[in-house]
């Protein structure tokens, strides 16, 4: 019998020397000898029990396999390199296997490996007193039925020494297994057509949503395909032959954890997206998002890191994602409480998983090893039916009709608002636009009624538009009820249409239960007030609390838009709709001042316009005449301006107009024009006989160094005017400070 390994054999010899030599220093001979003479007796002791030293070979007989291998570390054998040993410093390690065959045992034995090949796995087999080199890892032959496994070639009766040379890769260990080869081709047979089974649902299944996605193409099916390409890859990455044909950098095994990791977490997405958790447990759905990212960043970590910590970071990456999955399922049964219809189908397919899961990773927990056969059949079934799932809740969606229930409110008299309620519905000093009283409304709802989704909808231009607040994003709720608003929106305008007063109840296909309250119903411009109160909060306290805040707030944009329509009248001139003097000259000194704000300043003209004799026109035709010529004259003008410059009336006949961006040469054509389509425009539509044409004389005045204030500019478009009268009327003249070539000569 040979002892275990060449290490053993010299650390015995070193201490048989140690023992029975003596020392070159007699004193130490005779202080050392008692001390030594007890050693020597435990030295023997221990070899009359050193069969345990021996290599015992492992005996084959019988039919069952032998899954736990006792691989003996060893140095490079010199029966095998004779000549040279070697480099020590070679990162593989060295196993011996000693083997015997029964004599009677009727079966083929075979060497089998991981499916996943290891990056480097050599085997030295005993041939002819001698030993053969055969690769197994990746670099070794992928031909054959099994490439993992290897014949093992002994008579009945004999024994033989194998030697195995591995790279060790921690999470990846060695652990072959003795299979009769009768059984482990049956074994494999089974495997391979369950393997089969499944890859062929999950290409169905993939078809299927793909082309469900042709039709609506949803987040949820999007994950669906990513969920059902990672459960694919695993499953070739498990039957080990993608990496013997493809090249792949890294560890194989490690791809392998990878990608488990990366089936888990995209089905843990597609339970939230299909069980709406984004919209009904936004908080909760964070969280579980930030666990699924620190469980594959644990795993990057895990198979890129060296060190030993390897398999606890790895575990450490499960147990967030059993959390991660544990959020899901306690979510999912917060929404089958409150009535959500998606998770009547997603809660029971949850928690079934997370208990396998759980069942399947506690005796695994501890050694780090790769995918099991059962983890990996329970993933992919679980991929292929995920699909159906998503089909059959959409069909149930379908068939369940939406509701709506008009509410007549309890009471008309109004409640006395507590103080909160009072701080945060204030009616404004100065009127706020719609956007800013929209955001003020949903603060309030969220400081009175905290934790409930509060939206606004407003419906413009044949669209609905949504705000979802501010301090609280209720984005995935509003577009969710977005998306159903178009197929339920005539019903929804004629119940609103019904009454101010009305508070609409109205139920999803989903099961989910919305508030609804007008906040105003103009013809063009509808804001609706929406809640989605969970079960919880669905009580006559939480609604009559909402009812008064909606009524609050209705009344402030009634207000509100009272005190605009009246600041607009105030700034316009009651005859030709035009801004009035002070409105004017308030827009125009900002529009200066940001043009002289600019370096070099900006362009900006400004043009002075008098109707020529209207005082004789007014006093020959009549008031009413002269009113219809300001109002005609006043169109004409807006017509010939851009967007963006102000238009005024000045006073009496007068109008001026600020152009900004325009270059002197470019007001004056713009002048030009508007002064030969007013005369054009009054000689086409003279309805008065024996009077005079309608004219304007029209002054420019440009923006300088020296002409920087509104005053100043006005005054000298003013000159200009008067300038143009003095030379004929009905003619366009620039200021004397304006010294553009391209203007013409005056």
């Amino acid at each position: 019998m040979e002892l275990v390994s060449s290490l053993g054999k010299t650390t015995l010899l070193l201490l048989l020397q140690h023992l029975l030599i003596p020392g070159k220093n007699p004193k130490c001979q005779v202080i050392c000898q008692p001390a030594r003479d007890l050693r020597l007796f435990f030295l023997l002791l221990w070899l009359s029990f050193s069969g345990s030293l021996v290599a015992q070979p492992i005996y084959l007989s019988g039919d069952d396999a032998i899954t736990t291998l006792p691989l003996v570390p060893v140095n490079p054998p010199s029966d095998i390199f004779q000549s040279s040993l070697p480099n020590k410093d070679t990162p593989l390690n060295w196993y011996r296997l000693d083997i015997e065959l029964s004599p009677y045992s009727p079966h083929d034995w075979l060497m089998v490996f991981h499916q996943i090949p290891h990056k480097k796995l050599d085997v030295f087999i005993p041939v002819n007193n001698g030993y053969q080199l055969t690769k197994m890892g990746i670099d070794g032959s992928p031909s054959g039925m099994a490439p993992n496994t290897m014949k093992l070639t002994l008579k009945p009766g004999e024994t033989k020494t194998w030697y195995l040379r591995h790279d060790p890769v921690a999470l990846n260990q060695l652990n072959p297994e003795l299979w009769p080869s009768l059984n482990y081709y049956e074994l494999l047979s089974e495997q391979q057509t369950v393997i089969s089974s499944i890859q062929t649902l999950l290409i169905v299944a993939l078809i299927f949503i793909f082309t469900l996605t042709l039709r609506n193409r949803s987040p949820a099916l999007y994950l669906l395909i990513s969920h059902l390409l990672a459960a694919n890859l695993m499953i070739l990455m498990w039957e080990g032959d993608i990496f013997r044909v493809v090249s792949w950098p890294g560890e194989p095994g490690h791809w392998l954890i990878l990608i488990t990791a990366v089936v888990l977490v995209t089905g843990i997405a597609s339970y939230r997206t299909l069980a709406l958790l984004p919209v009904y447990t936004p908080k909760t759905n964070r969280l579980i998002g930030a666990l699924n990212i620190v469980a594959i960043a644990l795993v990057v970590y895990g198979i890129t890191s060296a060190s030993n910590a390897s398999v606890a970071t790895l575990k450490l990456a499960a147990y967030s994602l059993l959390a991660s999955f544990t959020l899901v399922v306690l979510a999912t049964a917060y929404c089958l409480y409150n009535g959500i219809r998606p998770a009547k189908v997603v809660f029971p397919s949850a928690l079934t998983m997370l208990i396998l899961l759980s069942w399947l990773w506690y005796p695994n927990a501890e050694s780090g090893s790769l995918t099991p056969y059962p983890e990996l059949i329970l993933l992919s079934v679980h991929a292929a039916l995920l699909p159906l799932f998503y089909w059959y809740g959409h069909q149930q969606n379908l068939n369940h009709a939406m509701s709506i229930n008009a509410i007549a409110p309890a009471s008309s008299k109004r409640r006395i608002f507590e103080s909160a309620l009072r701080e945060h519905l204030q009616t404004p000093d100065s009127p706020l636009s719609d956007n800013e009283l929209i955001q003020k409304v949903l603060t309030t709802f969220d400081q009175v009624l905290p934790g409930i989704p509060a939206m606004v909808f407003r419906h413009q231009q044949d669209e609905w538009h949504f705000n979802p607040g501010e301090t609280t994003d209720y984005s995935k709720a509003a577009e969710n009820l977005a998306r159903q608003l178009p197929d339920i929106e005539e019903d929804l305008l004629s119940v609103i249409a019904s009454g101010i007063e009305t508070k609409i109840n109205f139920k999803d296909r989903f099961g989910t239960i919305y508030w609804l309250f007008p906040l105003n119903i103009d013809a063009g411009n509808k804001v609706l007030m929406v809640l989605a109160p969970s079960r919880y909060h669905r009580n006559a306290t939480t609604w009559q609390t909402a009812s008064d805040i909606s009524n609050h707030a209705c009344t402030l944009f009634q207000a509100n838009r009272q005190s605009l329509f009246w600041q607009q009248q105030a700034n316009l001139d009651p005859l030709t709709g035009l801004l009035n003097r002070r409105a004017f000259c308030q827009e125009a000194e900002n529009i200066i001042r940001a043009a002289l704000g600019s370096d070099p300043i900006r362009p900006c003209c400004a043009l002075f316009m008098d109707i020529d004799n209207f005082k004789q026109l007014n006093d020959l035709l009549g008031h009413n005449a002269g009113d219809q010529i300001l109002k005609t004259t006043a169109v004409i003008c807006r017509k010939s301006l851009r967007h963006q410059d102000l238009l005024g009336r000045y006073g009496g006949e007068e109008f001026v107009a600020l152009l900004p961006d325009t270059e002197p040469w470019q007001a004056f054509h713009v002048a030009e024009r508007m002064r030969s389509a007013i005369a054009s425009e009054h000689a086409k539509n003279n309805q008065w006989a024996n009077s005079q044409p309608t004219t304007v004389s029209i002054g420019i005045a440009a923006l300088s160094k020296d002409v920087n204030t509104l005053d100043r500019l006005l005054e000298e478009a003013d000159t200009a005017m008067y300038q143009a009268k003095q030379t004929g009327k009905n003619r366009t003249s620039i200021s004397t400070s304006l010294n553009d070539v391209r203007l013409p000569a005056t």
